[in-house]
């Protein structure tokens, strides 16, 4: 072209050496190795909003509910760009309500610290959360001073998972039922036909539930149903009279009503486990998943927020557009497709993996299938990356593998068709256990 000074061979490699130096010294990010992958040069708590507005910003405001997902549980890494992204979902886009994988009646007492901690300060009662690492309390203190800094705004948080003390969800139908205009005869048959209601510990429950058997566990099949509907006779009814409090201005009664709906939704959920648990192992844990949708759709409505932010397991936030074989027990659907039935509501998903990973949940072996996703981006040279699922090098196979497991015959993880699955991933070359911390029962609290 005209005026346009021409540039050698050599020149050009030595300009685009000073720009990715440039980039380095800068703490930026470039295009890098694979096409349609963004590599960061800064450590992940180090990330800044310029750098995640580019890749994510866009994307994240158009929707209702953004969800971080995990492959791995107490992985220092992965833990890292959670936090970091929260951090910015909480800063930079105004998410005020934080459904976590964990029961809502457990969460309660982190939730309760993370609502006073501001004024008074107690210890952080990080066992609250199922096999919490010392990775996970910078999170938590920055919430704390983010609240402190905010008070007028604070970020909530509650959980949405349903592996509680059974017994305290039916006390508090016991307790709550009565303030809301609803049928008693719901109440009498939660009474009558479900499992294990009465008990007050695991060895009164263990006592009164039916061992666990080939086939459906609680026996006559018509009593369960019973049960079932009984309880979501009581979730309906409470949900409805919480929006109509809410809408009367009635902020008490309108609490009392959701907390009403989550256990009748978190029982639910439980039962239905335990009631499948060999009989159908997809059924079985899609009982679990129904409940953690259902709990957030109840949380946001309890909370009046129109947005979310979800942080779990990637199996439990993944679209599960395609099958996909999470474990071996087949095409499980994770809480955020149930919540979209649900709630209709949009969501964008972000799915946070590794090549060399290990955390509470134990070590990942090394990924080794062709078609692996951490083992392509991790021989491709890169450490710290992000890539939307419409990446061109993901072109290569029409299924990949993502690490999520390390059992015999699983050992890539998951294999799955990126885009129906996950919206976004964080790749990390390595993200490892450090330091485990005393942590509660996570199945029978």
């Amino acid at each position: 072209m005209p005026g346009v000074a021409r540039l050698s061979g050599s020149a050009v490699g030595r300009f685009v050496a000073l720009l990715l130096t440039a980039c380095v010294l800068t703490g930026g990010s470039v295009q890098a190795a694979l096409p349609g992958v963004v590599e960061f040069s800064a450590q992940p708590e180090s990330l800044a909003d310029a750098e995640l507005d580019a890749v994510l910003g866009k994307r994240v405001a158009a929707a209702d509910v953004i969800a971080i997902g995990e492959s791995v549980h107490g992985s220092a890494g992965l833990l890292r760009v959670q936090t970091r992204l929260i951090r910015y979902l909480v800063s930079r886009h105004g998410l005020r309500l934080i459904a976590w994988e964990n029961p809502p009646l457990r969460s309660l007492e982190l939730a309760r610290w993370l609502a006073s901690c501001s004024k008074t300060l107690t210890p952080l009662p990080l066992d609250v959360l199922y096999m919490p690492t010392a990775a996970d309390r910078g999170l938590w203190e920055w919430l704390c001073e983010h609240n402190r800094a905010n008070s007028a705004d604070p970020v909530l948080l509650r959980g949405v998972d349903v592996w509680d003390r059974p017994w305290m969800h039916y006390e508090q139908i016991d307790r709550l039922q009565g303030r809301i205009d609803a049928p008693a005869a719901l109440h009498g048959r939660v009474r009558s036909s479900c499992p294990g209601y009465g008990a007050r510990s695991w060895d009164e429950l263990d006592r009164r539930l039916p061992a666990p058997r080939k086939g459906p566990r609680f026996l006559p099949e018509n009593r369960f149903e019973d049960c079932r509907a009984a309880l979501t006779g009581v979730m309906e009814t409470a949900r409805a009279a919480g929006q109509a409090a809410r809408s009367a201005g009635d902020a008490v009664a309108a609490a009392d009503a959701y907390e009403l709906a989550l256990s009748a939704s978190t029982l639910l959920g439980w039962l239905g486990f335990y009631h499948l648990e060999q009989a159908d192992d997809v059924l079985s844990w899609n009982e679990r998943d129904r409940a953690q949708g259902r709990n957030l759709m109840l949380v946001m409505e309890m909370q009046d927020a129109r947005r979310a932010l979800l942080a779990a397991h990637t199996s439990h936030v993944s679209h599960n557009r395609s099958p996909a074989d999470w474990w071996g027990f087949g095409d499980l659907k994770s809480g955020v497709f149930f919540f979209r039935e649900l709630a209709g509501k949009r969501v964008f998903n972000i799915a946070l993996t590794a090549y060399r990973a290990s955390g509470t949940q134990g070590d990942w072996l090394e990924p080794v299938a062709a078609n692996s996703m951490d083992r392509r981006l991790h021989e491709a040279g890169h450490r710290f990356s992000f890539f939307t699922a419409d990446a061109p090098f993901l072109g290569e196979h029409s299924r990949w593998w993502m690490q999520n497991g390390n059992a015999a015959g699983i050992e890539n993880g998951v294999e799955i068709v990126p885009r129906d699955h996950f919206d976004s991933y964080f790749f990390l070359g390595q993200s490892l256990l450090e330091d485990a911390l005393p942590a509660r029962p996570m199945w029978r609290p």
